[in-house]
């Protein structure tokens, strides 16, 4: 992270351009969650005389799962870093709220920092849907966390500023499958199906390319929709979907790599900004360390979900070369989507990450 903020003054010029882009539109994610924040203590969060910080971490995934574990790790590395100034509190599972409620808990101060799915900013910061784009990314880690630690890469998380959240880092949890109760190996099978989305430009596009239906709704509602048949399938690394029991309501699964499901570690730009250096420094190791425990419990994962999934009864089904190009082409317009949407700012955005990604294959 020492590395990113080194390259900021590299990508000065490509922020400035970005600079005043505004939310395009209100939280349009459907999110009956509205659980209520707890109430901030007004003398906790403050970095002076020596006032015990109040760092409270949420985030939408279950107990011991990989974003869990990496945020445990932060606890644990920032408390014994900062020499038990910082209190962290963790609340997995939503239960500070839907995604909704966790950013606007950031913008007002009665969230820290919260650990997220890029595609949940969709409806705050749209520029950073460029993650959604599919087939944009190396299905090879090493490559893709060169490109998510990278210049590219601080150039989109800078844009998250201008709605009062600041993006640290970015952590890999696995790259995206389909499952769905009808197979899907060409782009045509998608057609007249519904499928869970979350709210992203990007991926409200994808599933117009395939001619399928996107269903908004909070992630807790997602298996009563698989089993009830209100939707007819989602899209998930293979552990996030069997953290969530989903194969219990899926008959089939595709093993498309078409995107990543990475999480943004975001804090209130206000609280952060009224750090010390010194805390700073230390919630930064944490994260540091975090993100590897988090990377690697989701490469530990996949190989017993994978076993999971087949042992439910799902049947899995690895795309052919025939069939990858089939989705790649597709699935092309959503890079035409995002420009269209973004203009400029989105243009030079992706030009960044398509240099970069070239440069890996030279």
């Amino acid at each position: 992270m020492k590395k990113r903020v080194a390259l900021t003054l590299a990508v000065c010029f490509t922020i400035s351009l970005l600079a005043g882009c505004k939310d395009t539109g209100s939280a349009a994610e459907n999110n009956n969650n509205t659980t209520q924040q707890p109430a901030a203590d007004a003398s906790a969060p403050k970095d002076q005389n020596g006032s015990k910080i109040i760092m409270k971490i949420a985030h939408a995934a279950k107990d011991g799962s990989a974003r869990d574990l990496g945020a445990e790790t932060i606890k644990e590395v920032v408390e014994a870093e900062s020499g038990g100034a910082i209190e962290v509190q963790i609340y997995p599972n939503s239960q500070l709220g839907g995604s909704t409620d966790l950013i606007q808990g950031m913008q007002t101060d009665t969230i820290e920092m919260v650990i997220l799915p890029s595609s949940f900013m969709g409806s705050f910061q749209p520029l950073t849907t460029l993650m959604d784009i599919p087939y944009l990314f190396p299905t090879e880690y090493e490559k893709l966390d060169k490109i998510e630690h990278g210049e590219a890469a601080a150039a989109l998380l800078a844009t998250t500023e201008e709605i009062g959240v600041t993006t640290l880092d970015i952590w890999h949890t696995g790259y995206k499958a389909f499952t769905a109760n009808s197979k899907l190996e060409m782009p045509e099978d998608f057609k007249s199906l519904k499928f869970r989305v979350m709210p992203s430009q990007i991926l409200f596009a994808q599933y117009e390319a395939l001619g399928a239906t996107a269903v908004s709704m909070d992630f807790s509602e997602c298996y009563n929709a698989l089993q009830t048949g209100a939707i007819d399938g989602q899209e998930n690394p293979l552990d996030t979907t069997t953290d969530m029991n989903f194969q219990e309501v899926q008959k089939y699964c595709t093993l498309s790599n078409h995107g990543v499901l990475d999480q943004f570690i975001m804090v209130s730009s206000n609280w952060w900004d009224g750090l010390s250096e010194e805390n700073k420094a230390a919630i930064m190791k944490g994260i540091d360390a975090g993100r590897q425990v988090c990377v690697d419990k989701t490469h530990e994962s996949e190989s017993a979900s994978r076993q999971k999934i087949l042992d439910a009864g799902v049947e899995i089904h690895e795309l052919t070369d025939e069939e990858l190009e089939a989705w790649k082409e597709a699935l092309a317009v959503c890079k035409d989507t995002y420009i269209e949407n973004y203009g400029e700012k989105g243009e030079a955005l992706l030009k960044l990450f398509e240099e970069e990604l070239a440069a890996l294959e030279e």
